[in-house]
């Protein structure tokens, strides 16, 4: 074909219009046969697409690559779950993100109770019923996120469009513009594709879109590039963004009807992934900030946000028998911070936060923040994750690891009560009917 080709190029006249004709219906064939049009207008060489099932296809393809001197670019063909027929009958996941099944049946082999994902799920379809103008938009990932009972329910208003998160959220603004209230259900680590988007064509024009980020926070076996870490800090930084973390099952449902209710700008819900915790009820309500746990002296307030607040409870209980009163609260929306937890505030020697999530850019940096504006003095304390990628493993190895414990919380409350050096006379909280909060035994 080379010699061929150059033969024609140095025929006079007729040779370049002969070659380049006949070169362009060989192309047209081939884009028939296999598209490839587009790799090779990028300069790249084309092989495909190849049965990856069979080895001797694998091999010669895999052999012609590697003697191709340039960019090359095999195109596979695999069948999710060959080789094992419960993966293969799984029509919606093939197994995607599978746990410990049966290895004959493909059946889970313990009954999983609510997880955050279904909480979220059944309250997302009840406001469905409630409300024509919400539409459920994914990336791909209709069951991991819950959104498939949605789909069932109303397919006409629920829209998968594939990986391609930056899509999702500029469709969502379009949708919200015409008038419709969209529910962005993603992975948290995926909405860092989409940060720009989020920015400049949601929040900008302060468009009344709802995202729910599953897996946020620390995951564990999903692997180290699916821990959601990063969307408080990112998001943190977004203008006209609200932001709710809940701590169990029952602040999802009541904040995600909140969500819904803002229309003139976004919002955003986070949660971990698994099973949801027992419900944490609030004696009291502040300005929108729910107090968990009253300590018997104001020593720390105890900022505790999503589902670290079974830690935090407890972890006040366990300071209160070390001679620490702790008090925890949880703002359910942390973005924007209510300004009345600079008063609280005022009341204790110090403040923690904890997080689930990195300290840098986290919360307690924009609690600091609040502080500073607000000329108090009150020292911030973090407990949170550090600025690092955190290796594969369970989710509550991992915050062993870290040291996120209610032991080691525990040990710090204690610490940073006693070497704080603002001190500050000790005020017991006013009493009322609902202030009567035992600590833990």
């Amino acid at each position: 074909l080379d010699w061929g080709k150059g033969v024609l190029e140095k025929t006079p006249v007729v040779g370049q219009p002969i070659y380049e004709t006949l070169h362009g219906m060989k192309k047209g064939i081939k884009d028939i046969v296999a598209p490839q049009g587009m790799f090779e207008d990028l300069g790249l060489k084309y092989f495909g697409p190849i049965d990856g099932h069979d080895i001797y296809a694998m091999e010669n393809a895999l052999q012609s690559a590697k003697d191709f001197a340039g960019p090359v670019l095999v195109h596979v063909i695999t069948e999710k779950g060959r080789g094992h027929a419960p993966a293969l009958n799984d029509e919606a996941e093939k197994f995607h993100a599978v746990g410990v099944v049966d290895p004959e049946t493909g059946e889970p082999l313990s009954k999983s109770g609510k997880t955050w994902t279904s909480v979220f799920s059944d309250e997302l379809v009840k406001l469905g019923q409630e409300r024509s103008d919400v539409v459920a938009i994914t990336a791909a990932m209709m069951g991991p996120t819950g959104l498939d009972k949605f789909e069932k329910s109303f397919p006409e208003r629920t829209f998968d469009v594939g990986i391609a998160e930056q899509h999702a959220t500029t469709a969502a603004a379009g949708m919200a513009y015409a008038g419709l209230h969209p529910v962005v259900a993603v992975y948290s680590t995926f909405l860092n594709r989409a940060f720009d988007q989020l920015l400049l064509d949601v929040a900008l024009h302060k468009a009344g879109v709802t995202f729910v980020l599953d897996r946020a926070g620390v995951t564990g076996d999903d692997g180290p590039s699916h821990n959601g870490i990063w969307d408080l800090a990112l998001t943190g930084i977004v203008p006209t963004l609200h932001v709710a973390a809940p701590r169990d099952g029952a602040r999802v449902r009541e904040t995600l009807r909140e969500a819904l209710d803002i229309s003139n700008a976004p919002s955003l819900i986070r949660f971990p992934k698994g099973a949801v915790n027992e419900d944490i009820p609030a004696f009291e309500r502040r300005d929108g900030i729910d107090v968990l746990y009253r300590g018997e002296s104001a020593d720390i307030l105890l900022v505790s946000i999503g589902a670290f607040a079974a830690m935090a409870v407890e972890a006040a209980g366990q300071a209160y028998r070390e001679g620490v009163g702790v008090t925890v609260i949880d703002p359910r929306w942390v973005k924007p911070l209510p300004t009345s937890l600079i008063t609280m505030a005022r009341r204790y020697k110090s403040v923690v936060v904890l997080e689930d999530g990195i300290k840098h850019g986290g919360i307690a940096s924009t609690i600091s923040e609040l502080f500073r504006d607000a000329a108090l003095t009150v020292p911030v304390h973090s407990i949170g994750v550090p600025l690092a990628f955190i290796e594969h493993s369970k989710r509550a190895e991992v915050l062993q690891d870290l040291g996120i414990t209610v032991q080691n919380i525990t040990r710090s409350l204690v610490a940073w009560s006693a070497s704080d050096l603002s001190v500050k006379e000790e005020m017991q909280l006013p009493q009322d009917e609902n202030a009567h909060r035992k600590p833990l035994h």
